[in-house]
């Protein structure tokens, strides 16, 4: 299976935009977080994520991870990533999808050349999705360890829904799938963030009646 056609085909072409949630109306927004310290607000992000998504995939023995990560100047970057995903337990196998991005001009870190979004994409199995949490939720601290320090998407594409845990903040949950993104809006009420409410409200009220 080509798992970018599969990824722009079933979330046309819409996947990586930010902010995923306004990207592609009607999806989820959660709040992770809580107070406390970071290492506090870490792990009660991981605990929330990993409830969430557990119920994504439930039943399903395998989740398509896609790291996403700046080219940059730093040619080694990559060796540090990968490292901190195998001390995470994962290894990204031989077959899998990598395709770059142009980036727009205008975001470049630096002036001269080009500069580029690298995707990979691969299957992993299920029983490594608190490992990807936590390699998603590192990407903003850097004394937790291992930290990959890249941007992670999940997907579960047989039942066509995509997660984006965006920082330790919040993740988006987007897809065609409007029953299943129906079934965690009355799931996890509590979890769902106040600030966009009314829209999902707007969009998720109607399977309630």
């Amino acid at each position: 299976m080509n798992l970018h056609f599969e990824i722009e085909r079933i979330f046309a072409g819409k996947a990586f935009a930010r902010p995923l949630f306004y990207s592609c109306p009607g999806g989820l927004r959660f709040a992770l977080s809580g107070s406390g310290g970071v290492l506090e607000q870490f792990l009660t992000a991981l605990l929330k994520a990993k409830e969430i998504c557990s119920d994504i995939f439930l039943n399903d023995t395998t989740v398509v991870a896609c790291l996403r990560f700046h080219s940059g100047a730093n040619k080694f970057a990559h060796r540090r990533r990968i490292q901190a995903l195998r001390s995470a337990g994962i290894n990204i196998p031989s077959e899998c999808s990598v395709w770059s991005e142009e980036i727009d001009p205008h975001q470049w870190f630096c002036d001269g050349e080009p500069e580029f979004w690298i995707n990979v994409a691969f299957e992993a199995p299920a029983t490594l999705l608190q490992s990807l949490l936590w390699c998603a939720l590192t990407k903003d601290f850097a004394a937790i360890q291992p930290n990959p320090q890249c941007a992670v998407y999940l997907f579960n594409l047989n039942k066509q829904v995509m997660i984006f845990p965006y920082d330790d903040r919040g993740m988006d949950v987007v897809g065609p799938n409007k029953d299943l993104l129906a079934k965690l809006y009355r799931q996890f009420p509590g979890y769902l963030l106040d600030y966009d409410r009314h829209t999902m409200d707007a969009t998720f009220e109607k399977f309630l009646r």
